[in-house]
């Protein structure tokens, strides 16, 4: 009986082990402004009625506009000076250089950094030929809209 009540007790143990190990995932749905341009989410919250905001600013290598969302959020107050701020959005901003070459930005051999020359060395595939982009121009549209500012003049007439 002993050892009934052990196994038992172990197997009881173990499952509870194994539901808090692999049943606890966070859902994690993708931030459609976060790691995007000011330009870009600007842009979306106005298309949608909303007032963009900057709220905060770390850094000052880029402009306003090809600064990285860092996080956002609607504005909780509604009218604290006889104007409406029920539309506002406020963003916080990083304007540091996406990458670090002897200036504030990632370094290349962080995750953010490398996955920041990945898409810096496609835009310059693009550029050196844009007849890259012939062969999937829809492709080429959402990756050079997504990363303003990297692909050439002649890349974007062809679109």
């Amino acid at each position: 009986m002993k050892g009934f009540v052990f196994r038992a007790l172990v197997i009881v143990v173990v499952a509870i082990a194994a539901l808090a190990t692999f049943g606890s995932g966070i859902s994690a749905a993708k931030d459609p402004y976060v790691d995007q341009t000011y330009a870009y989410a600007a842009g979306k919250i106005s298309e949608r009625g909303g007032v963009p905001v900057v709220a905060t600013i770390v850094g000052d290598q880029l402009s306003t506009d090809d600064c990285i969302v860092t996080s956002w959020r609607k504005a909780t107050y509604a009218s604290t000076d006889n104007f409406d701020h029920g539309k506002d959005y406020l963003f916080a901003l990083n304007c540091s250089a996406k990458l670090a070459s002897g200036s504030p930005g990632n370094s290349i051999m962080s995750p953010e950094g490398q996955a920041q020359k990945k898409i810096e060395d496609r835009a310059a595939a693009y550029n050196a030929k844009p007849s890259r982009c012939e062969s999937s121009l829809e492709s080429c549209q959402k990756f050079c809209e997504k990363n303003a500012g990297l692909c050439s003049k002649e890349v974007m007439a062809l679109f």
